[in-house]
């Protein structure tokens, strides 16, 4: 949480937190991607000239009125040309983590696992659907998974609510996909590595 406070204090004026950012998101990744990735943001922020407070406008654009075209701008002004999707909706969860989860694979993966379970605990409620990505090839969550990401923020948002209203902690979208994200474990863990009772 500090850190997202960080993000969101430095971001509008200096390009460095957006990269500490994607440093932070890729660190679970072998680290010659994760350089990769940041030399190329970098590069690509030089070349063109791009400043911060643009980024900052064009996210919050997004986290106003999440719809495809807006996303695609976040991907577009960070030179995001690959399709992948978690990077780009890593900022808009550090601009308003009570209203935007992140999303990647280990998500996918448990949602895949678990998504039946979810919503037959809670018909009535919002409910999970399939990522694309567990029935591809995919390595990655690409933008033919944005239904799926639109839909993964809905549900955080409702769970959220529903932790909220039965413990003593204000529950954020952010938290119950750290909940989620943690629960299904990372690489080397068996998985699920822990369980989720459903609400």
């Amino acid at each position: 949480m500090e850190f997202e406070t960080h993000f969101r204090s430095n971001a509008p004026k200096a390009i460095e937190p957006w990269l500490e950012v994607v440093y932070w998101k890729m660190y679970s990744q072998p680290p010659i991607r994760g350089l990769k990735l940041i030399r190329r943001l970098a590069d690509h922020f030089r070349n063109n000239s791009v400043k911060p407070q643009a980024l900052w406008d064009v996210c919050n654009r997004y986290v106003e009125h999440p719809t495809k075209q807006h996303f695609e701008s976040i991907r577009t002004n960070f030179g995001l040309t690959s399709g992948s999707i978690a990077v780009a909706a890593t900022f808009p969860a550090f601009m308003r983590p009570d209203l935007y989860p992140m999303i990647d694979t280990r998500i996918a993966k448990w949602v895949g696992h678990f998504m039946m379970r979810q919503n037959l605990s809670n018909p009535s409620g919002v409910q999970l659907t399939r990522p694309h990505f567990v029935d591809s090839k995919q390595t990655v969550l690409v933008m033919n998974d944005f239904p799926f990401l639109q839909n993964w923020i809905q549900w955080c948002r409702y769970t959220a609510q529903k932790l909220t209203a039965c413990t003593s902690f204000e529950w954020r979208a952010r938290d119950v996909e750290m909940a989620v994200f943690n629960a299904w474990g990372g690489r080397f863990d068996k998985h699920p590595k822990d369980k989720l009772n459903p609400l």
